[in-house]
């Protein structure tokens, strides 16, 4: 069989790394803000705000280097999505995640890692949103 150049061979992609980035995309869009004033503040006033009531990253949501270029992509294409009539929000699509990489260089193995962790983000974006979205319909009942 000929496979075209710069195409990995089936199978190469590590599996098992999409958890930690999702882990740790979750706990930054839950957490990160809230959790980074929470350190100032306990700083200036640690008698005000203890230590314990600053919430922690869990080990499977540690950060690591290579998630913030995934981080930053995402942030540029969140709003390259469709915006269905009804409301809501659709996956990123193929041809914009193409684009960016196209643009940025980046192809073969490289753009199917591109791909997997980005869709993998988006998918927790699309999960986060709707857990949001059940929570203020069960609080307006």
């Amino acid at each position: 069989m000929v496979r075209r150049p710069r195409r990995q061979e089936a199978g190469r992609i590590r599996r098992g790394r999409r958890k930690k980035l999702t882990a740790a995309f979750r706990f930054d869009l839950e957490w990160k803000g809230h959790a980074d004033w929470l350190k100032e503040l306990h700083q200036e006033y640690p008698d005000e705000i203890p230590a314990s009531k600053i919430p922690r990253r869990p080990d499977e949501a540690s950060e690591e280097a290579w998630h913030q270029f995934y981080w930053q992509a995402w942030n540029v294409l969140r709003f390259d999505r469709p915006y269905p009539y009804g409301g809501g929000e659709k996956p990123i699509s193929f041809l914009a995640y193409d684009a960016f990489a196209r643009r940025y260089g980046i192809e073969g193995e490289a753009f199917d890692r591109f791909h997997i962790f980005m869709t993998a983000i988006d998918a927790e974006w699309l999960r986060y949103i709707a857990e949001k979205a059940r929570q203020r319909e069960e609080a307006d009942k």
